[in-house]
């Protein structure tokens, strides 16, 4: 019976070591929600190690690695994922984002041209009413957009600030991006020089919120 007993502590063990590190992360460490959810799910651990590699693909492509770099830190924080509290939920959302980052364009493509993080301006200045986009080349001839925007009223100390968001892949047409696949959120831009434009943009924010105007590469 002992050597029964041996022989079963040393497959617990061995379980255990490999659940701890089938994740991109070492599960001893788990502390977020969502890193715990990973832990607990072989197949969504999985996937964590398939969205690490396309990561480390798309670093590898050519184009602007701290552009890349700081396009998954927001994904990581954004609410897309950090609300997931379910493993399919936490799946649906790695899914996306591995076939965003296996999908990024070379360097010398046009849609890579694209790429970069904008900030809008009014009157030579950063707009009060903030908005800013991230641009990913795809191939394809496709941009993935990503983007916030704020409107402060006269009462924004008292919490009169409404909120708008951007997010889907568009594709170049006649020298233009058209973001005309999401649900309810509609716009076009173009390049002016060494600006973006967005000359028209619909249900893409709360209240007087606009992506519209001209933003400027960070």
């Amino acid at each position: 019976m002992k050597a029964v007993h041996h022989v079963i502590g040393i497959s617990a063990l061995l379980f255990a070591t490999s659940i701890a590190w089938a994740a991109s992360f070492d599960c001893h460490k788990a502390r977020t929600p969502s890193e715990k959810l990973i832990c607990s799910d072989p197949s969504l651990s999985k996937l964590d190690e398939d969205l690490n590699a396309a990561y480390k693909r798309a670093l590898e492509s050519g184009q602007d690695k701290t552009l890349i770099r700081h396009w998954q830190r927001e994904w990581l924080t954004s609410y897309s994922v950090t609300s997931c509290t379910t493993v399919v939920c936490l799946k649906e959302a790695f899914s996306l984002q591995i076939k965003l980052l296996n999908q990024v364009a070379l360097p010398n493509a046009e849609t890579a041209t694209w790429s970069g993080r904008y900030v809008r301006y009014w009157n030579g200045k950063e707009d009060r009413h903030t908005a800013s986009i991230l641009l990913i080349g795809l191939t394809g001839e496709r941009v993935f957009a990503t983007g916030s925007a704020l409107w402060f009223g006269p009462n924004a100390h008292i919490g009169q600030v409404h909120t708008g968001e951007i997010e889907g892949v568009g594709k170049l047409q006649n020298q233009r991006l058209l973001m005309d696949s999401m649900e309810d959120c509609k716009a076009s831009m173009k390049r002016k020089g060494i600006l973006l434009v967005v000359d028209e943009e619909s249900g893409c924010g709360g209240l007087n919120v606009t992506f519209l105007g001209e933003y400027r590469k960070k």
